[in-house]
């Protein structure tokens, strides 16, 4: 039998569009020189209602649109080949098959073992990979010729190395083919990889489909031998930690503009290292001619920042225009001095520099505004943790495509970039040059943070790595250092509770999976 994972983009809730995408990628699985294979087709989990689809369930007529969808779906395949899907159950997965004869109802619940026409297929819950660790009695109970894996598996960097380690040795232990169809594409801040693939029963990688784009990968599974044949050479490779979390951030600000129906992108250009990475992740997403760097000096940017964002954009062959916001600045002064001259005195006052980021992020969206286009924000995981951002200022935008990003691994990735360009698309000053948001004479940003490498040693055991606050010790890092980091993740805590949307890229992500009321007292005290 010919078998092929469908790798789907789909949107949640358009369930006739992602039912026509799905009908294309099934048909172009039944090309004229195989017309004599039985064909069966196997889609990603709740392809036709979109993942996540649990809030969608709110919106009256969800299940019924979602079988007519399937009905329709159906119709168009009608001369095509079979195809299996998953269906959103009020209390269980559901599961259905498409045939010349129409829809056919196979059977619901979790650990399913569907009994298709010529061959049996067990379709375990999304963690059952513990059946590893199941008695021998027990997995030589189940009576099935492959196992499958119906996914929509969020990106995390390794995590594709991970998955098909266990999938290698469930197929070994099993004695049978293990095969995984995992969604692909990005929705709002969950970028899904694809990346379906295939282990025969003796553990090995059959194939695997390409990261972040559709694909229809085919394969030959003999029924009773229990083998899995690749029909061509069908090992796309897995790409390295920067090369994915690019493509990642890519995929997830085209999907993002597509999806909710945006012609391009706007974003401040400041001749620093993360507007000019978000620039290049702009470009390859939405293409240079579909965005527009503005340029907003002020009377405290140096002359290099302004040639380097002008360098940079010339390289992309993306449009650039200069706003100066020295008069805007001037006006605020001259309506809010006054006011606040019989006002108490405040040392921590930064009204001054806070209305710069303010201003800027006024210009952004007036530009949005105006040529229908989103806003990309440009600020880092470092600094977003640690509240070294303006609300409603630089924190303006629909969503920030590098804010599961370390600072660190920021410049690590623009190396990535340049490398892989083969030129330095973002030029060498951008590299060395101490990191400033100029909002003051001379200002940088260790003025007020410890070295990024430290602070992000120090966020990466808090945040990824679960670390006690009370026990957290970094090497070069004194804990006086780490005190007044901890107080800063806490204090901005609300700050976070107005930002954009980030692009999960790692396995705590700000806003998702770190996420406190922002009265909490959990970090107080450090």
């Amino acid at each position: 039998m010919r078998v092929v994972l469908l790798q789907h983009n789909p949107t949640p809730g358009d369930f006739m569009g992602n039912a026509r995408r799905l009908a294309d990628l099934a048909r172009s699985a039944a090309r004229p020189d195989h017309q004599g294979d039985r064909v069966l087709c196997l889609s990603s989990a709740y392809a036709l209602a979109g993942v996540p689809w649990q809030g969608l369930t709110r919106v009256n007529g969800f299940y019924e649109r979602c079988r007519s969808a399937a009905s329709a779906l159906a119709g168009m395949l009608a001369e095509g080949p079979d195809l299996l899907l998953s269906f959103t159950g009020a209390q269980a997965p559901l599961y259905a098959l498409i045939t010349r004869d129409g829809l056919k109802s196979v059977v619901c619940g979790q650990d399913a073992v569907l009994r298709l026409p010529g061959l049996s297929l067990y379709v375990p819950e999304y963690a059952a990979e513990c059946i590893l660790y199941a008695p021998a009695k027990e997995r030589d109970s189940l009576k099935a010729d492959a196992v499958l894996f119906m996914e929509a598996r969020p990106f995390r960097p390794g995590d594709q190395a991970l998955r098909e380690k266990r999938f290698s040795a469930l197929a070994e232990v099993l004695r049978m083919p293990v095969l995984s169809v995992n969604q692909c594409g990005a929705t709002d801040g969950d970028i899904y990889a694809g990346q379906s693939c295939a282990f025969g029963p003796d553990g090995g990688l059959v194939a695997r489909a390409p990261a972040f784009e559709e694909a229809a990968l085919e394969l030959d599974l003999p029924v009773r031998g229990h083998s899995l044949l690749p029909r061509a050479s069908d090992i796309s490779p897995n790409p390295g930690r920067y090369e994915a979390m690019f493509r990642a951030a890519v995929l997830g600000v085209r999907d993002y503009a597509r999806k909710c129906g945006f012609r391009g992108a706007v974003l401040g250009l400041s001749g620093g290292m993360d507007s000019a990475l978000v620039a290049c992740i702009a470009a390859e997403a939405l293409g240079p001619a579909q965005v527009l760097a503005v340029l907003m000096p002020s009377p405290w940017s140096s002359d290099h920042s302004l040639k380097d964002a002008r360098q940079l954009a010339e390289h992309l062959e993306m449009r650039a225009v200069t706003a100066p916001i020295e008069s805007m600045m001037k006006a605020y002064d001259g309506v809010l001095s006054p006011l606040f001259a019989g006002e108490p005195a405040n040392p921590a006052d930064l009204w001054a520099e806070n209305i710069q980021p303010r201003i800027r992020g006024a210009v952004l969206m007036a530009f949005a505004n105006r040529l229908g286009r989103l806003v990309l924000a440009t600020g880092n995981k470092s600094e977003l943790a640690v509240g070294y951002s303006t609300l409603y200022g630089d924190t303006a935008g629909a969503v920030a495509p590098i804010g599961d990003i370390y600072k660190t691994e920021v410049y690590e990735l623009a190396r990535w970039y340049n490398s892989m360009r083969g030129a330095d698309i973002i030029p060498p000053r951008i590299f060395s040059k101490a990191p400033s948001a100029e909002l003051k004479p001379n200002q940088t940003d260790q003025d007020s943070l410890p070295p990024y490498e430290v602070l992000d040693a120090i966020l990466r055991q808090l945040l990824e790595g679960g670390a006690n606050p009370e026990t957290l010790n970094t090497p070069g890092a004194s804990p006086a250092v780490v005190r007044d980091v901890l107080r800063r993740v806490a204090n901005a805590e609300f700050k976070r509770h107005q930002c954009p949307p980030v692009f999960r890229l790692s396995s705590c992500a700000l806003g998702a999976e770190w996420r406190m009321p922002a009265s909490a007292k959990a970090l107080a005290g450090f």
